[in-house]
C-alpha cells in the first residue's frame, strides 16, 4: 500500500475519522472479444435436432460448454420448447425452435447461470409453489433489483439429460402437465428433465469486453524460460479493505452491473461519503463525484481514485493479452482502520454527537471480522471463487486463463500454456496474530504472540497457498518495527495499535535507492472545528512527542521473535519481502539470509517503505533476490531501470519488472502529458522492430482504446493515465516508446526472474 501523498492508510485514516460527522476470449488460446451470443461458448456440441420422444438427446457435453451460448431450452416431457405466451409467461409450446425463446447462457459459477431472454429478462423463481417467470434485466436506470432467483444449477444425468435447480428455493424446473406453464418440482423426474440446442437471436448480456484482436502467446516448452512480465504486487482481494471504504469487486456471479454498478449506497449521494477517494482525486475529502460505475464510468475508474474497483476481471485478462504472465496479489488487511470504521459506522446509525463518538473511540475493541489474519484467510478462499468463475466463463474446470499457483512448478506449466500464474502474497500489520501493545504502567512493549502462535499460523497461511509475506506493514508489531515514511497520522496510527509512538533516530547519511524516513510532526495540525481534531486531540491528549528535525528512522528493530519468524519463514520457503520493513531490520534480515548456505534471497517489490539503501539493494541483487519498483511513468520506469542496470550483477539475468499496488490506495501512472510522445490507437504488440528477438514468429495483438460502448466510455492513456488494469497494455507500449528493445526486453523477462527467484528459495 502506498500514496502519492505520504501514504494510503494516513488518508484513508483522516478521511475515515472525517467520516464520523456524517457529513456525508475463449479457453487458453487467448482468443479475443467474440461477440457475446454469437460463438456458441464453450464446446456447444453438435446442435443436431434429435426427435423430441428420445430420451437420450445430443448437445452439449456437459453442464459447463454451455457458457456464453445462445440456446433454446426443450422439454423432454412432451413435445415443445420453452417460449413466452401472449401474456408474458413463461409455457411449453407445440412450437419449432426458432418461435422459443432464446437464452443467452450467463455463467454465474462453475455449473450454474442465468439465463438471459431475448428481451433482455431473466427466468426467475419466484416463490415455492409459484410459476416461473421473469425479472427485468440490468439497465441503468433500473440497476437489477434481482436476487438468487435467478440463479440456476445444471446437472447432466448419464442420458444426457439436463435438471435446473434454483439457488433460492432449491427445487427444480418443471413443465406442469396441464397448463404447460413452467413451475418449480420437487424432483426432475416430475416433468423436470430438458435438452439444450443451439438458438438463435440472442440479446449480448452485459459485459466490459478486452478491444484486443488477435490471440496471446504461449510458451515454447515448460523447460524453456518463459517470456512474460511479472506484476508482483496487487490486491485484487481488497474489495473489502478498510471497513468498506473500496467500492466494487473483481468479480461478481450475477455480472458487471453488480460488480461495477452505481456505487451510491456505499459512498453516499454524489460520493459525499468517499472521504478518502476524493481526498486523493482532488484534496478536498468533501469533494464529489458522479459514482456511476458500468456503462458510463462517468468519474471513476481513474488513475487517482483510489477506492473504486481497477481490477475487474475483463480488465485484468486485457493486461493478461498483453504479456502479464506472473501475477503476486496480497491479501491486506488492517485492524485498526476496519474497527474505526466499525465505530464510524455504528455512530453513523446511532446519530451519535461528537462527544459521544469521541468516547467511543476511545474504547476501541476491534470486533472479530477486523482480524488481520482471519480476513486475510477469507480474502484466499474469495480468490479461489474468482478463479472458479473465470473458469466458468471458459466452459469448465481448469479451462480459464487464470490459475492460482503454489510452486514455481507450477507457475511454469501455467505460463507455458500461455495462461496467467497467480501468486497469493499476504501484507499486513499483524502478520501471525503477532500484535505487540504497551499496558498502563509499563514502558515496553508486550508481545501479543509466541513461537507456537508463530508455528500455527504460518501453516495455515501456507495450507492457504500463501507464498508471498511481509512480515511487517503499517505498525510495529512483536517481530520488528515498521519504515517510517509519514511523519504523523501513522505515527498515530502506531499509537492507536500499540499504546506507544514511534522512538526514532537520525536516518543514516548513505547513498539510497529508495530514500528512508520522514519528517516528524511535533503538534497536531489544527484542521479546524471539526471532529477529526477533536478526536486526534482526545486521542493524543494533543501533542505528539518532541523529535529531532530532519528524516526520522524507527528506532525499533527485529525482536527475538521476529528473528525466530524469519527463520521460519525461511524454512518453510516463503518468498520474503524486505518492504515495510524498518530500514535496521532490512539489514539483520539480509544477515540471516546471507549465513543460509546457499544464500536465501529477498525481494522488494514496491518501492522499498522505510527506505533501503544502495548497499542493501546491491545485497539483495548478489543474493539472488529481485527489486521491481512501482511502475510510475514510462520514463520513470526506463529511468528506474538504469539505476537498477548499475547495480546489476552478472550470474543472473538481468529484468525488471514492477507493482503497481492496485486497490492498494496507490495512484497509477498518470496522463503522458504534452511533452511525452503519445501512445497511438490502435497499437499492436509483440511486433516490431522494438520487440526483441524472443518474440520473433509470435503473432500481434492488436489495442483499441479500452472502451465500454454501451455508455460511450472510453479509456486513453494519454489523457487519463492508468486509469484501470486493463491499460497495462497502454502503459507497455509507452515502455515501448520511451526505452525501446531494451526496456521491453527487461520487462518481459521479469516473470523468467521472478520464477529464478522463486526456484532458488525452493531449493534448499
Amino acid at each position: 500500500m502506498h500514496s502519492r501523498f505520504s501514504h494510503g492508510l494516513s488518508i484513508a485514516l483522516l478521511s475515515l475519522l472525517l467520516a464520523a460527522c456524517g457529513g456525508g476470449s475463449g479457453g487458453s488460446s487467448g482468443a479475443v472479444d467474440v461477440p457475446p451470443g454469437q460463438d456458441g461458448g464453450g464446446t456447444p456440441g453438435d446442435g443436431d435436432k434429435d426427435d423430441p420422444k428420445d430420451p437420450k438427446p445430443a448437445g452439449p457435453a456437459d453442464r459447463y460448454a454451455l457458457a456464453n451460448g445462445c440456446y433454446s431450452l426443450r422439454s423432454l416431457a412432451g413435445e415443445g420448447y420453452v417460449g413466452r405466451n401472449d401474456v408474458g409467461e413463461y409455457v411449453l409450446a407445440k412450437a419449432e425452435a426458432g418461435q422459443a425463446s432464446a437464452f443467452f447462457m450467463k455463467p454465474t459459477a462453475l455449473g450454474r447461470y442465468m439465463l438471459y431472454d431475448r428481451d433482455e429478462s431473466l427466468l426467475n423463481a419466484k416463490a415455492a409453489g409459484a410459476a416461473v417467470g421473469s425479472i427485468a434485466a440490468p439497465r441503468l436506470e433500473v440497476g437489477w433489483g434481482i436476487d438468487d432467483g435467478v440463479d440456476w444449477e445444471l446437472q447432466r444425468d448419464e442420458q444426457g439429460r439436463f435438471s435446473l435447480r434454483s439457488i433460492k428455493l432449491d427445487e427444480f424446473l418443471g413443465v406442469d402437465s396441464d397448463s404447460g406453464r413452467l413451475v418449480l418440482v420437487s424432483d426432475p423426474e416430475e416433468n423436470g428433465y430438458f435438452g439444450f440446442e443451439r438458438g438463435e437471436g440472442c440479446a449480448s448480456f452485459p459485459e466490459i469486453g478486452t478491444q484486443a484482436h488477435g490471440e496471446t502467446f504461449k510458451g515454447r516448452g515448460v523447460h524453456k524460460p518463459v517470456l512474460g512480465f511479472a506484476e508482483v504486487h496487487a490486491h485484487l482481494s481488497a474489495t473489502d479493505f478498510l471497513g468498506h471504504a473500496h467500492y466494487g469487486a473483481p468479480f461478481h456471479r450475477f455480472g458487471v452491473t453488480e460488480a461495477l454498478g452505481d456505487g451510491t449506497e456505499r459512498h453516499g449521494p454524489h460520493g459525499t461519503l468517499d472521504l478518502v477517494g476524493n481526498l486523493m482525486g482532488s484534496g478536498n475529502p468533501l469533494d464529489t463525484h458522479d459514482t456511476q460505475g458500468w456503462p458510463t464510468f462517468a468519474d471513476w475508474p481513474a488513475y487517482n481514485m483510489l477506492t473504486h474497483e481497477g481490477t475487474y476481471y475483463k480488465w485484468v485478462e486485457r493486461a493478461w493479452l498483453g504479456g502479464l504472465r506472473l501475477l503476486v496479489t496480497h491479501l491486506v488487511e488492517n485492524e485498526v482502520l476496519c474497527t474505526l470504521q466499525t465505530v464510524v459506522g455504528k455512530a453513523n446509525l446511532a446519530r451519535m454527537d461528537i462527544t459521544d463518538l469521541v468516547q467511543a473511540a476511545s474504547d476501541l475493541v476491534a470486533p472479530p471480522e477486523c482480524n488481520e489474519m482471519e480476513s486475510a484467510l477469507r480474502q484466499a478462499e474469495y480468490l479461489r471463487e474468482m478463479e472458479s468463475y473465470i473458469d466458468a466463463q471458459h466452459g469448465g474446470p481448469g479451462k480459464g486463463w487464470f490459475r492460482i499457483v503454489e510452486s514455481p512448478e507450477q507457475a511454469r506449466a501455467v505460463i507455458n500454456e500461455g495462461k496467467l500464474a497467480v501468486v497469493l502474497g499476504i501484507e499486513i500489520s499483524h502478520l501471525f496474530n503477532c500484535k505487540v501493545v504497551q499496558p498502563a504502567g509499563l514502558l515496553e512493549l508486550v508481545p501479543q504472540c509466541s513461537e507456537a502462535e508463530i508455528d500455527r499460523q504460518l501453516e495455515r497461511l501456507h495450507d492457504a497457498g500463501v507464498r508471498h509475506v511481509f512480515a511487517v506493514h503499517e505498525f510495529d508489531n512483536a517481530l520488528a518495527g515498521n519504515g517510517i515514511f509519514d511523519g504523523f497520522i501513522l505515527n498515530v496510527g502506531n499509537f492507536i495499535a500499540t499504546g506507544k509512538f514511534w522512538q526514532t533516530y537520525n536516518c543514516p547519511r548513505q547513498e539510497y535507492f529508495y530514500p528512508a524516513g520522514a519528517e516528524m510532526a511535533l503538534s497536531l495540525p489544527i484542521i479546524g472545528h471539526d471532529p477529526l481534531t477533536r478526536l486526534l486531540f482526545d486521542i493524543t491528549e494533543g501533542l505528539l512527542p518532541i523529535y529531532p528535525s530532519g528524516p526520522q528512522c524507527n528506532r525499533r528493530w527485529t525482536t527475538d521473535l521476529g528473528r525466530y519468524a524469519f527463520e521460519r519463514l525461511m524454512d518453510k520457503k516463503m518468498v520474503i519481502d524486505v518492504d515495510h520493513l524498518e530500514l535496521q531490520v532490512k539489514t539483520e534480515l539480509l544477515d540471516l539470509a546471507e549465513v543460509r548456505e546457499p544464500v536465501y534471497p529477498l525481494v522488494s517489490t514496491h518501492n522499498g517503505h522505510g527506505g533501503l539503501s544502495m548497499a542493501q539493494a546491491r545485497r539483495i541483487i548478489n543474493g539472488g533476490g529481485l527489486i521491481y519498483p512501482q511502475p510510475g511513468t514510462a520514463e520513470q520506469f526506463v529511468e528506474r531501470l538504469e539505476v537498477l542496470r548499475s547495480i546489476a550483477n552478472d550470474q543472473y539475468l538481468f529484468a525488471m519488472g514492477y507493482g503497481a499496488d492496485t486497490n492498494g490506495l496507490a495512484t497509477q501512472p498518470g496522463p503522458r502529458g504534452p511533452g511525452s510522445e503519445p501512445v497511438r490507437y490502435p497499437f499492436s504488440l509483440f511486433q516490431g522492430p522494438d520487440w526483441p528477438e524472443a518474440f520473433v514468429g509470435i503473432e500481434p495483438v492488436v489495442f483499441e482504446r479500452s472502451a465500454v460502448p454501451e455508455g460511450g466510455r472510453y479509456f486513453d492513456l494519454n489523457d487519463e493515465g492508468l486509469a484501470h488494469y486493463g491499460m497495462i497494455p497502454d502503459w507497455v507500449e509507452s515502455v515501448r516508446i520511451a526505452g525501446g528493445k531494451e526496456a521491453l526486453e527487461a520487462l518481459y523477462n521479469s516473470a523468467e526472474l521472478y520464477l529464478r527467484m522463486w526456484e532458488r528459495v525452493n531449493a534448499r
